[in-house]
């Protein structure tokens, strides 16, 4: 049985391909906090994460609030000159015409992701996301929930859309994402095999039905 009543997509990686992008963020921060550049490794393992996580593995200790709110607002600036740096900025290939395909056939969409409120109104302006999302669809990180890979966020994307979790498709590319939608009990996870992702990992992951590289790859026909 077809479980896609109801879409939700994870941003970053998934929309929109700033994988690497985010990667040269912390890196940087990485060797002016810690001395050393961000592995390969440490990247694959902090994507998906919120900023107080990331901010926590990389000064190896729990930060203040301050410091979160110093370091945050220094990432971010960083991210933004990056991404600014590389105009025209999309979305993924083929994820457009896949959203519209969906609300022509009126199944509900969602946004899902760890991104934070700075973040998110960013992307409303570039991606002019409101003329696809719907603003209460569109779920970041507010601080009250507890993060990726625990389940609340895509148990509340589903609240939102009031569709049942194993109605619900997924799209994630990073392993913290898949874990939260299988921790809530989603029906559907389709791996989205980004530039700068961990598809060797995510592709072979438990829930996941399908490996995509280009969102025309999938199909609600």
């Amino acid at each position: 049985m077809r479980t896609d009543k109801a879409l939700i997509f994870d941003f970053n990686g998934t929309l929109f391909w700033d994988t690497e992008y985010h990667r040269t963020a912390w890196s940087a921060i990485s060797e002016r906090y810690r001395g050393e550049k961000l592995s390969r490794k440490e990247s694959h393992h902090l994507n998906g994460r919120t900023n107080p996580e990331t901010i926590a593995y990389l000064l190896g200790r729990t930060p203040t609030e301050a410091e979160v709110r110093a370091i945050s607002e220094e990432k971010e600036g960083l991210y933004e000159q990056v991404c600014l740096a590389n105009l025209p900025l999309s979305l993924a290939p083929g994820a457009v015409q896949l959203i519209e395909a969906a609300k022509q056939q009126d199944i509900p969409i969602a946004i899902a992701t760890s991104a934070g409120e700075d973040n998110i109104r960013r992307y409303k302006q570039w991606f002019n996301l409101l003329s696809l999302f719907d603003e209460e669809a569109i779920i970041f990180d507010n601080g009250k929930r507890r993060s990726k890979p625990e389940p609340d966020i895509y148990r509340d994307a589903c609240k939102t859309l009031g569709v049942e979790p194993r109605f619900c498709t997924v799209f994630e590319d990073t392993k913290a994402g898949i874990l939260s939608a299988c921790s809530a009990h989603v029906g559907s996870i389709i791996a989205v095999a980004s530039p700068g992702s961990d598809a060797e990992t995510i592709k072979g992951m438990d829930g996941v039905h399908a490996l995509i590289t280009d969102f025309s790859m999938y199909s609600l026909e």
